[in-house]
């Protein structure tokens, strides 16, 4: 999916209209509209910046980019979901927030070991929410 297509496709899924986008972000109306018809194919890293905030994501996914997860994160995460990250991170799309996010996961005071049920448990997330 192409930038155009994904900030369309993101902020119909929030149930935003252009000038909601606009306000929510300082971008102006037509310089959205610009980038969702494609003609504004390489919008400046601000105006990157601003989109993702207001359409809750980030700047590397709404470019396609993938994002490192810092080491200093992984240091501070249970075994089994640090190694889904370095095995298979990329592949699903795993990004730093999501890693943090997961890591404060727990159910009756125990969370998972195997980085199979950690990916189990992203997946079925994104799926849900994403």
């Amino acid at each position: 999916m192409n930038l155009a297509e994904k900030v369309k496709t993101l902020r119909e899924a929030r149930h935003l209209s252009v000038e909601g986008l606009a306000e929510a972000s300082g971008v102006s109306k037509p310089y959205i509209w610009q980038i969702e018809s494609g003609r504004r194919a390489n919008p400046t890293g601000d105006v990157l910046r601003k989109l993702a905030v207001a359409l809750g994501t980030t700047v590397s996914d709404l470019v396609g980019a993938p994002e490192v997860i810092s080491r200093d994160v992984l240091a501070k995460v249970p075994k089994g979901l640090r190694d889904l990250a370095r095995k298979r991170g990329k592949e699903i799309g795993l990004q730093e927030q999501d890693v943090e996010m997961l890591k404060q996961i727990h159910y009756r005071g125990l969370r998972p070991e195997k980085s199979e049920d950690w990916e189990l448990i992203f997946l079925f997330l994104k799926r849900i929410l994403g």
